[in-house]
């Protein structure tokens, strides 16, 4: 017995959109999170193999990992509003906010971590 498959949000977009929706997912939903996840496995190997000293320099790479997830998962979550007709449509916004955003969160953890090495 075959199924009635349900239409996808994705089947009423053309196929230029439909590559435009995957690349966002690939984007925010990828690369956001593999950054993450790679911080908090920095930031386990650090807080793992050396000393209680370097415990500060973990926890700065564990809130840099938090932020570049969360970060992800909010972008990741608004994109829809771009491609989903029944919703009012918005001008496209550049990503230019969130580049600054990860600008001044990663400039500020380099800058936490290089006071922490210091004072070491």
């Amino acid at each position: 017995m075959e199924r009635d498959r349900l239409p996808s949000r994705l089947d009423i977009l053309s196929s230029g959109l439909k590559l435009d929706v995957r690349a966002h997912q690939r984007t925010y939903e990828g690369a956001f999170t593999r950054s993450a996840i790679s911080s908090l496995s920095f930031a386990i190997l650090i807080i793992k193999l050396f000393s209680k000293e370097f415990l500060p320099v973990g926890t700065v790479y564990t809130a840099y990992g938090c932020l570049l997830y969360f970060i992800g998962v909010v972008k990741a979550a608004s994109v829809d509003i771009y491609y989903n007709p029944k919703k009012d449509m918005e001008m496209f916004k550049t990503s230019g906010d969130t580049v600054l955003l990860l600008s001044i969160i990663s400039l500020a953890s380099y800058i936490a971590l290089f006071i922490l090495v210091l004072r070491m």
